[in-house]
């Protein structure tokens, strides 16, 4: 498998409004798996640490990366190791931006107006779901 996607959490997987997944990530994770490898990327915070530890997401993505800050070389680093890589995110300014610099193919959600894993869905479409 040399497909991946890199997954930001918050607003993305994680509804820090409710404290909890948005419906149909793990469904979504799980079938993902199965054909992606499945990389994690988020800032650093305590109870971050402790919501992902209590989620049991290393059942699904073969590395989760915890930083103080994300840039531009952590997603350079992990695009040298596929032939696809996919950023999955909210934040323009971030994950969506280092994505676009680096020619990835990127996904916007936008949890105001959806929840995240149907805009993913429909994103990825038929090609993989």
């Amino acid at each position: 498998m040399n497909r991946q996607i890199i997954f930001d959490f918050y607003n993305t997987l994680y509804n820090p409004k409710t404290k909890k997944m948005f419906r149909g990530s793990f469904v979504l994770l799980k079938k993902l798996s199965q054909d992606y490898k499945l990389i994690l990327v988020t800032t650093f915070s305590p109870e971050r640490v402790d919501i992902l530890v209590k989620l049991n997401l290393d059942n699904f993505f073969s590395k989760i990366i915890i930083c103080p800050q994300k840039n531009q070389s952590i997603f350079k680093k992990l695009k040298r190791q596929s032939n696809e890589t996919i950023v999955i995110g909210d934040r323009e300014e971030e994950e969506i931006a280092f994505g676009l610099n680096l020619g990835l193919t990127v996904i916007k959600v936008n949890p105001n107006l959806e929840n995240p894993t149907i805009t993913i869905r429909k994103s990825l479409g038929e090609r993989v779901l």
